[in-house]
């Protein structure tokens, strides 16, 4: 009764995250193709720039809790006490963070390369001020991911529908550089009062003590997480400072359709991580049997993703972007192995070396890399512009997923076997489910 009661929440947890991710893409997929084409290639390398500077804010204010206390949730169900404890610990760091972030913003809005203020100062304080109430980790670690999708969702739209009502034109950019901070800081209150109401928290608490030796804790998670941020938001902001907005907006633009196609696998990962970190509780085995079967399920869909990606590359770019966008459509080629790539590094260190207890190394390995990434993207941007930079995003992917899986095999050899052993019995597993739902039918 427990395996099946666990079940049916993974598979309501599944089911919330997928309809969640689900409308993130068809909502992107509405609005990107009317910003590149209200904005233009350069304005929409403004708004392109915004958004990366508010992804370093928003990790700032993270600090790596959508991995090590969602870690910590999973682990502590059932311990009423204990969540308590890990929530309001949490929220106190995130308010501490904030406070930096906003110290950093305001250093940001004094370098002479930036865009005018007006595009960065309100949607970097919303954004920051979102990040803060953001509850999406405590939600996953409970596998509670039916709230959250309620209330992400109603902040998604909101940014869509007042993009569509507010932005007309060129000299409306500022206002869709604002609008970023609208969804985050809607949803991140609606899901903050949620989470206390309905998983009864208690009174707030502010454990300033617990909460920064939960920052300094957290130190190697955050390097992890400012590492794959890296990857996504270094590209804009070296692009503006060296070859200018235009080519911001052509690398962005394929970027982003790569990012929403990565959307579709987002879920299952949102769902394991937690399942993954309970079941490494309980058995090294069990952990194994469900973290290698996801991996076989990330490269299967990555290759799909990607194939379509190479060969429709001009299509895509077209249709999505538009017509000022079609030097973007090279871009996207070489992007189209970013899926398979980033599916293979996302697996092996969520899923496998962070439950495992490696949360270091993979902060030392991304770390790394990050240095890497930034002496090619440098390069690249110099020598082949926004190619350049797709170029070095897929070589960097390409060495850390190498490394990620050299290590994993040096390291857990055991797991990594038991894991492999999972993938190759996953066929006959699904044959002998389709033989079972048959079998129902038949008798119904």
């Amino acid at each position: 009764m427990a395996e099946q009661g666990a079940l049916k929440r993974l598979a309501r947890n599944l089911v919330s995250t997928t309809v969640f991710q689900a409308s993130g893409y068809i909502l992107a997929l509405i609005n990107v193709p009317y910003l590149t084409r209200t904005l233009g290639v350069a304005d929409y390398g403004v708004l392109a720039f915004v958004i990366s500077i508010n992804a370093y804010l928003y990790l700032i204010v993270d600090w790596g809790f959508s991995l090590g206390a969602t870690r910590d949730v999973a682990q502590a169900r059932g311990d009423e006490d204990m969540l308590r404890a890990i929530f309001w610990k949490t929220m106190t760091a995130k308010a501490l963070l904030s406070l930096l972030a906003t110290v950093i913003l305001f250093a940001v809005l004094a370098l002479h390369r930036v865009p005018s203020p007006i595009y960065l100062l309100l949607p970097g304080l919303l954004n920051i001020v979102g990040a803060a109430f953001t509850v999406d980790w405590f939600m996953q670690g409970m596998e509670r991911m039916g709230l959250f999708t309620l209330y992400s969702i109603g902040g998604r739209s909101l940014v869509v529908l007042l993009t569509f009502i507010l932005v007309h034109g060129p000299d409306d950019t500022w206002i869709a550089c604002a609008l970023q901070g609208v969804g985050g800081i809607s949803s991140g209150l609606a899901g903050f009062i949620i989470a206390r109401r309905v998983l009864k928290l208690g009174r707030m608490r502010l454990p300033f003590h617990a909460a920064l030796g939960q920052i300094w804790h957290y130190r190697h998670y955050f390097l992890t997480q400012s590492s794959w941020i890296a990857y996504s938001a270094a590209a804009p902001l070296m692009l503006a400072l060296i070859a200018g907005s235009s080519a911001v907006g052509l690398f962005a633009g394929a970027d982003r359709i790569s990012r929403i196609a990565l959307m579709v696998a987002l879920p299952v990962s949102m769902v394991m991580y937690p399942r993954v970190n309970a079941l490494m509780a309980q058995s090294r085995e069990a952990a194994a049997r469900v973290a290698g079967p996801f991996l076989a399920f990330q490269v299967s869909l990555a290759l799909v993703l990607g194939a379509i990606f190479f060969f429709g590359a001009d299509l895509i770019a077209a249709i999505v972007l538009g017509p000022g966008f079609h030097q973007s459509a090279e871009v996207l080629r070489w992007l189209s192995v970013l899926p398979l790539l980033t599916g293979i590094v996302g697996t092996l260190s969520r899923q496998f070396l962070i439950p495992l207890g490696w949360s270091r190394a993979v902060s030392r390995i991304t770390m790394g890399y990050t240095a890497v990434y930034l002496v090619l993207l440098t390069g690249g941007c110099f020598a082949f512009g926004a190619v350049g930079a797709a170029m070095a995003l897929i070589a960097t992917e390409f060495l850390l997923a190498v490394t990620f899986a050299a290590y994993l095999l040096r390291q857990e050899r055991p797991f990594t076997l038991a894991a492999i052993a999972a993938i190759t019995d996953t066929p006959r597993q699904l044959a002998a489910v389709c033989t079972m739902l048959r079998g129902r039918l038949r008798s119904s």
